[in-house]
């Protein structure tokens, strides 16, 4: 018995990783002969362009659309549908919809729910924060876990669980590789201006890194305006370029010395591989298990256990200076190769079909 029919969740297509990497991983599936639909509350988002042909679409009607408690409504009206769609498997893809489960499990009980753990399931500092984990995850059949610290932490708080490590698969088209100018400090940042990403941490370790280092900074968020008031205020104005989305990332990443992450943490940042796999080493807070995992050669980069502006820059400066040879970095982002991934997912669904 395999996994012929599989629904994926999701609340729109916004331009996050989480969604971008489903889209990929439906497309794969449906290539190698799924039949697979995903089911969402609203069609809004710019990453409708990236999806596959093959992969059908169903919408909610009428639409649930983000806000305050919207995953609660998303998970009682996607249960409605479910049922007629009669998927073997259904796939939540990250932490952010972890909440539709329960309610998917008792609209259907016949389909096993698989949800990615994209990022640590235990929010710092939150009381009687595994026992609410728990309970929303009761309807989950099995786990995949980003990586293996992730896996560790779920193994601990969920023991007897189905739980496995597989890797998001990432999407690479690196551009030409460029030569490197003596001196070079053309830094960039990648990703949501949001609190968890923290980007007005770039800013200051910009500052400090001094000299004529330049940061380019990738996407956009709720937190634009206020990285845009402190450029101002610490006279950054010509030392951090603000794109806002791109539609890809590789002709940035052929001009960068360094990828800067400042995350407060991270299930997997698919943008670290990317630059790997361009030849760009990453200098990064101590954000992500995997990142531990990626950057097993010093000149893939650097970890910095703080989170001081100071610490950040100096590893920059180090890491911009050193030689690397790109087919080293290259090889570190083999186990991320997009096939593989898609297909270790589906052995997966296989196995939580059989032997549910």
């Amino acid at each position: 018995m395999t996994a012929q029919r599989i629904l994926i969740c999701l609340h729109d297509f916004s331009r996050g990783g989480t969604e971008r990497i489903a889209l990929g991983l439906a497309a794969s599936w449906a290539e190698a002969g799924r039949h697979v639909t995903i089911l969402c509350g609203s069609r809004e988002g710019g990453l409708r362009e990236r999806l596959d042909p093959h992969v059908k679409v169903e919408r909610l009607n009428p639409p649930v659309r983000r806000g305050l408690l919207s995953r609660f409504r998303l998970g009682r009206a996607m249960g409605k549908r479910v049922p007629a769609l009669r998927p073997d498997i259904v796939f939540l893809p990250g932490n952010f919809h972890l909440l539709l489960a329960n309610a998917l499990h008792k609209a259907e009980g016949h389909a096993a729910i698989a949800v990615k753990i994209s990022n640590p399931p235990l929010p710092q500092a939150v009381p009687f924060a595994s026992a609410v984990f728990r309970r929303f995850a009761r309807g989950v059949r099995g786990f995949a876990a980003m990586n293996s610290g992730l896996a560790h932490e779920l193994e601990h708080m969920l023991p007897g669980r189905e739980i496995v490590t597989l890797h998001d698969p990432v999407y690479i088209r690196p551009a030409p590789a460029r030569p490197r100018l003596s001196g070079g400090r053309n830094i960039l940042w990648i990703g949501r201006m949001e609190a968890q990403k923290d980007p007005l941490l770039a800013l200051e370790t910009i500052k400090a890194l001094g000299g004529v280092a330049h940061l380019t900074m990738l996407g956009d968020g709720a937190l634009r305006r206020a990285v845009e008031r402190r450029i101002r205020a610490m006279d950054l104005q010509n030392r951090v370029t603000l794109v806002g989305h791109v539609p890809e990332i590789e002709p940035h990443l052929a001009a960068a010395d360094a990828l800067l992450i400042t995350s407060r943490y991270e299930g997997g940042p698919a943008v670290a591989v990317e630059a790997l796999a361009a030849g760009v080493p990453v200098v990064s807070t101590d954000s992500s298990f995997l990142l531990h995992d990626l950057l097993q050669i010093p000149e893939a980069g650097r970890i910095v256990a703080s989170r001081s502006p100071d610490d950040l820059a100096s590893a920059l400066a180090t890491v911009c200076d050193q030689p690397r040879t790109l087919e080293n970095l290259r090889a570190l982002t083999v186990p991320f190769e997009p096939e593989s991934c898609a297909r270790a997912y589906l052995d997966w669904f296989d196995h939580l079909v059989a032997h549910g």
